[in-house]
């Protein structure tokens, strides 16, 4: 394993730091000087081992509160863009609150040029090289096990979904019972309300042949009569409502229909512009708008078929993995419980 050290010195290689990469380069660790943080991350991704970090902050060993603050940032800094180096600090004469403020903002040691030589600079340095090479074959270990967890609960889910569409076609088969709608075999759904019966006929005829079922309705106090039985027996997966209704308007309309079936995507239906509205839909989470007089109408019903086979199998997908979780709860939650990194 070769141990290499890169130096980020803003203000250049002044004569002592220069002497100590040069020493330590003579003792067998490829030394290199830069003067950002970006140019030193760039140059230790191409080395095999990950290299040592060294960080100088010998202008700010004073130890005043300014000096600190700045220190900790550049420690911050380098751990922001190489989250996985164990920083080491190249101070001149620092004091303890000048140590004590680097360790806390990061920092795994210190090598002082005033106090130590280069045996004790050498040593730190090959130290923290093996602590990385450590770090990083663990690291890398981890995600192959993690990778190959994945890979099987992914495996888990395809075989559970097949066991439970077989599970639930031998269960109707054996009560002699006609299948009930599911979402596995169900038409995508869209739930109509607009006021013009002409406007309402056209987008229904429209979406059937498109193969959506449409359930269209001219109030809203209509719709919302319907809506929580459609979506518990034929299921819902789209609303379209006008924004201009008489009764209640399209905004509360929708604003009901999410309470009787939540999660549902709406979409307005208007022949206005008004920033408000816009503002007060956006805020209820309707996902668009659909602008009247339809000018294209057979786009929009490509878009809103779209929507709503997404829609669909999105709720398909919710509804396999509820119940794949339900018979695995113990396996997911020791999953769950794995960290991101070691």
């Amino acid at each position: 394993m070769e141990h290499a050290a890169i130096l980020i010195a803003p203000d250049g290689p002044s004569g002592q730091l220069r002497g100590l990469m040069d020493r330590l380069g003579s003792s067998g660790i490829s030394a290199t000087i830069v003067d950002d943080v970006p140019t030193a991350v760039e140059l230790a991704r191409k080395h095999e081992f990950p290299p040592a970090l060294l960080l100088d902050v010998r202008e700010w060993s004073a130890g005043e509160v300014e000096d600190l603050k700045n220190a900790g940032e550049l420690i911050r800094r380098v751990l922001v863009s190489a989250p996985t180096s164990l920083p080491i600090v190249i101070a001149n004469s620092a004091g303890p609150r000048m140590i004590l403020a680097c360790i806390r903002a990061g920092a795994v040691d210190v090598i002082d040029l005033a106090l130590e030589g280069t045996a004790t600079a050498r040593a730190v340095v090959q130290r923290i090289c093996l602590r990385q090479y450590d770090r990083a074959r663990e690291t890398d270990s981890f995600t192959q096990v993690r990778g190959m967890v994945e890979d099987l609960l992914k495996d888990l889910i395809r075989t559970e979904r097949r066991s439970i569409d077989a599970e639930d076609a031998l269960a109707h088969a054996r009560s002699g019972e006609v299948p009930t709608i599911t979402t596995e075999s169900r038409a995508p759904a869209i739930l109509l309300v607009e006021h013009d019966r002409s406007v309402a006929d056209d987008l229904t005829d429209l979406l059937e042949a498109a193969g959506i079922a449409t359930f269209a309705y001219v109030t809203g106090e209509e719709a919302l009569r319907e809506a929580e039985t459609l979506a518990t027996t034929t299921g819902l997966d789209l609303a379209l409502v006008a924004a201009q209704l008489p009764g209640i308007d399209g905004l509360e309309s929708v604003r009901r229909l999410r309470d009787r079936v939540p999660g549902l995507p709406a979409f307005l239906m208007t022949s206005v512009h008004d920033a408000d509205l816009a503002t007060e839909a956006a805020d209820l989470g309707v996902v668009g708008f659909v602008h009247k007089p339809l000018e294209n109408i057979e786009g929009v019903v490509e878009r809103l078929a779209q929507l709503a086979h997404e829609s669909l199998h999105r709720t398909r997908e919710a509804g396999y993995l509820e119940r794949i979780k339900e018979r695995h709860e113990r396996v997911l939650a020791r999953y769950r419980t794995l960290p991101r990194e070691p």
